[in-house]
């Protein structure tokens, strides 16, 4: 009689020939050990962290795949660039019906999007809208300081970033247009059709299909190492970053979400990810789920680089490049020290190390924002006065953060150019 183990490498050995695997991914073999700390995971994720042949295989294969009905547009749209890309836009702003003979693939890709999948709940919609206004602040520092910074250290996730020469634009700009992006599709019925959220999604897909068009004919690439530039798993990890990891960092910032708004979050971001053109897959529906890829992740990475260091230097030195009103170089000056103390709250000297930035001696801002959320937190739940009151101003706070980047969030790009 075999062991689940022995079937396990007979059904492997019987499918490797189906796929190569990139570089950038530890071999099955490393992943199917088992830890210390593996019956510790196996309570929190609800399910075994050893994943199988399957799971492996579906991930590594993640990684040599891009968004076909996009990059069929992509490809397109450069066969006439100036031509084509003004119909695309056309179709994007007034629908597919306002061109007299659309291409198939203009066809194809609005015939799926123009249609909410039957899962989309416009109520779970709307509640996380108004539970994203509610984080204020909180939110850019957990999504800037956490998802971000702890992202460079995944090199797989920055090499379009170099491909494409994003190291020599100041991260602010990066920043800004990611910000802009957020605000656009977090706003009241924002991913409507025809509403500035929606088509914004859809334009920052049709730039990493452009990607990734131009970086995979780079002859420096290295696609034996890295896979696809912006591939499902790097888009599936940037999708949990906005979610997964959020929830994480508000509750380790004094904000603990009720049941049903982590819901309405996850809910969100599932149906952004599926406009995005991230294969359903990939879309968690419950945190678990999501706290388990995030494991799995960092085995689909090697170890961080000068890459991770160039990145991480940059963000952390943003600030400096924000155009307070008054008293600009202290306040620039306060929030560099800001950011920097919470990003070594989150992630601990060691991997502040490999970012190439200076542990400060005493993460002090987090311990004065995990009160103040704590109280606001209990006054939204206890009051829906306080609520509307709480989440207004949590608004009007991120909307005036856009601000400080000046022209630079005019249009819109995407975190991987």
């Amino acid at each position: 009689m075999t062991t689940i183990a022995e079937q396990e490498t007979k059904h492997q050995h019987s499918h490797t020939h189906r796929f190569t695997r990139p570089k950038r991914c530890q071999s099955f073999d490393v992943l199917r050990q088992v830890k210390w700390y593996s019956p510790i995971l196996s309570q929190i994720f609800h399910s075994s962290p050893i994943p199988s042949w399957d799971e492996y295989s579906a991930l590594t294969q993640a990684c040599q795949q891009g968004d076909a009905l996009m990059d069929a547009v992509a490809e397109w749209v450069m066969q006439n660039p100036k031509e084509h890309r003004q119909l695309f836009q056309r179709a994007l702003d007034e629908g597919i019906e306002s061109l007299n003979n659309p291409p198939l693939v203009l066809i194809e890709l609005f015939q799926q999007v123009d249609h909410r999948p039957s899962w989309v709940d416009p109520i779970l919609i709307e509640r996380a809208v108004a539970f994203a206004h509610r984080l204020g602040a909180t939110h850019g520092f957990v999504l800037r300081d956490l998802s971000l910074m702890a992202g460079y250290l995944m090199p797989g996730f920055n090499q379009p970033l170099i491909a494409t020469g994003a190291l020599k634009q100041n991260a602010s700009t990066r920043l800004a247009e990611t910000t802009k992006w957020w605000i656009e599709i977090t706003e009241e019925n924002g991913l409507d059709r025809f509403k500035t959220g929606f088509k914004s999604t859809l334009y920052v897909r049709f730039i990493h299909a452009l990607v990734r068009h131009h970086v995979s004919k780079q002859k420096q690439w290295d696609a034996h190492m890295w896979g696809l530039p912006i591939n499902q798993l790097d888009l599936m990890a940037t999708n949990l970053a906005f979610s997964s990891v959020v929830l994480l960092g508000i509750r380790k910032l004094g904000i603990f979400p009720k049941k049903t708004e982590c819901q309405a979050f996850l809910h969100f971001w599932r149906y952004v990810g599926w406009l995005m053109g991230v294969n359903e897959q990939w879309l968690i529906q419950h945190e678990r789920q999501g706290w388990r890829l995030l494991y799995l992740l960092q085995f689909m990475h090697p170890e961080s680089d000068a890459s991770t260091r160039a990145l991480g230097q940059s963000l952390a030195k943003e600030p400096f490049e924000r155009e307070f009103p008054h008293f600009q170089k202290w306040r620039q000056r306060l929030a560099y020290h800001q950011h920097l103390s919470i990003t070594h709250y989150f992630i601990g000297n060691a991997r502040m190390q490999k970012l190439g930035l200076k542990a400060p001696r005493l993460s002090w801002y987090p311990y004065y924002l995990i009160p103040k959320n704590m109280i606001f937190d209990q006054l939204a739940k206890r009051s829906t006065w306080l609520h509307h009151v709480i989440s207004k101003r949590g608004r009007m706070i991120q909307c005036s953060g856009l601000k400080l980047y000046g022209d630079r969030a005019k249009q819109l790009a995407s975190m991987h150019n």
